[in-house]
C-alpha cells in the first residue's frame, strides 16, 4: 500500500466518523458503492481525483484535508451538526 493511500484512508475514516456517516451514506452521496469507501478506507483502493474531490464535497473538507499528513484537527474533531446528516 502506498503511504498516500494510507493517508487518504485515514482520513477519509476520519473525516466521515466525525460528521457521524456510515461507508453506506457517504457512497451514496459520492455516486460509489460502499464496498468502494472500504476499500479506500483501508488503502486498497486508487480513487481518481474526480471521486476525492466528491468525497470531501459530500464531507464538507477540502480535498487536500483528505491527503494531508498529519491528519488536520479539523478532521478529528465531532462536527456540531453530525446528528442532522444520519
Amino acid at each position: 500500500m502506498s503511504r498516500l493511500r494510507h493517508i487518504l484512508g485515514r482520513n477519509l475514516r476520519l473525516a466521515r466518523n466525525r460528521l457521524r456517516l456510515s461507508q453506506e451514506v457517504l457512497a451514496g452521496e459520492s455516486g460509489v458503492d460502499r464496498t468502494y469507501v472500504s476499500g479506500i478506507e483501508r488503502g486498497l483502493r486508487n480513487p481518481s481525483v474526480d471521486l476525492i474531490e466528491k468525497l470531501a464535497g459530500a464531507l464538507g473538507v477540502s480535498p487536500a484535508d483528505l491527503i494531508t499528513d498529519p491528519a488536520p484537527a479539523s478532521l478529528r474533531e465531532v462536527a456540531p451538526e453530525a446528528d442532522e446528516r444520519r
